[in-house]
């Protein structure tokens, strides 16, 4: 019977530091299962210095990709217009609403003698409220808009800085400064709306208020686009 009860003893004795063991590991994954209160207000607070750095920094870039956008569409545009007016024996336009924030590629209908958007199959002429031409239009993105701030000095490719010459409606009356337009003749070059010479000094600005963004189009044709600080005239080729 001796042996009987000294392995019931080893038994008992190796049962009690198991359930020691298990209940030991039990309280050390409470301890385990969660942060403390200051735990907790450490990671807030990095969270909210990480979101205070990086909030701004956001906002800039969003702001330039928005302007950056919006200098590829105008450049698309006007490009669009140079070929087409090439392409169909005619007069094309990149239309400019200043005020509005908005533009347009337009095309001389020969047939209803008026300009037409290039979009439209129907070939409705287009109509000029307060600079406003009717049809679909392209916007700038928000917060971009067309000017050229403070800055007196334009790109090299132009001798001054200044917008497009105003457009002119379907009988050539002239729409007013609120309005831009870069007129291509049937060759590809950028001519004067009234006098059709071939001028130099096409051009499209817009700003976001910290950088300032253009499209130049030479007396050959060329299109150049570029950017600069809105503080300063240190303009860049794009």
């Amino acid at each position: 019977m001796v042996p009987i009860l000294l392995h019931l003893s080893s038994s008992s004795g190796f049962t009690t530091t198991q359930t020691a063991e298990r209940m030991k590991k039990i309280a050390n994954n409470k301890r385990q299962a969660g942060f403390s209160t200051l735990e907790l207000l450490v990671v807030i607070a990095m969270s909210v210095v990480i979101t205070a750095i990086a909030i701004p920094s956001y906002l800039n870039t969003a702001a330039y990709l928005r302007a950056a956008g919006d200098l590829r569409s105008l450049n698309g545009i006007t490009a669009q217009a140079k070929m087409r007016a090439a392409a169909d024996f005619t007069h094309a336009r990149a239309y400019a609403d200043l005020s509005g924030n908005s533009y347009q590629l337009q095309v001389w209908y020969k047939t209803g003698s008026c300009w037409v958007a290039d979009s439209d199959r129907t070939n409705t002429c287009l109509t000029y409220t307060s600079g406003h031409p009717s049809g679909a239009v392209f916007n700038l993105s928000q917060g971009v808009t067309f000017g050229y701030g403070s800055l007196t000095a334009g790109p090299p490719s132009q001798t001054s800085i200044a917008q497009a010459a105003p457009c002119l409606d379907n009988s050539n009356a002239t729409l007013g400064s609120t309005t831009a337009c870069i007129v291509f003749n049937s060759r590809g070059i950028p001519i004067n709306p009234t006098s059709l010479a071939p001028v130099a000094t096409g051009a499209f600005y817009i700003t976001n208020g910290t950088v300032v963004d253009g499209v130049t189009a030479s007396a050959t044709g060329s299109l150049l686009t570029w950017s600069t600080p809105a503080g300063s005239a240190n303009w860049k080729g794009q």
